[in-house]
């Protein structure tokens, strides 16, 4: 299974506009990267309908992403006391539409 090779966005220092109103803010600590390769059949199905596996070097990736997540709060106010800091952690599937993205 493979993809098609997507045309490349162009990278600068300066981060994009804000297609809307800032919603949140938070930062991430202690944060660990964990990947595991996967034939990429297996995880199809768990995928959202119009996308499939993002394939590297003939296999698509399970990550397990755990952080702390530091300072969140609403908007551009201050991190919400009490509950604005806590650990979380991102279990991802990569996939990609028909655009390659």
């Amino acid at each position: 299974m493979s993809s098609p090779d997507p045309v490349p966005e162009p990278v600068t220092l300066q981060a994009p506009e804000l297609g809307r109103r800032q919603i949140m803010h938070q930062r991430w600590e202690d944060v660990t990267f964990l990947h595991w390769r996967v034939d990429p059949a297996r995880v199809a199905r768990l995928l959202p309908v119009g996308t499939t596996p993002d394939v590297f070097d003939g296999s698509s990736w399970v990550g397990l992403i755990p952080f702390r997540m530091v300072g969140a709060g609403l908007g551009t106010g201050p991190a919400v006391p009490w509950l604005g800091t806590f650990a979380e952690t991102n279990v991802r599937l990569y996939a990609v539409d028909q655009g390659g993205r």
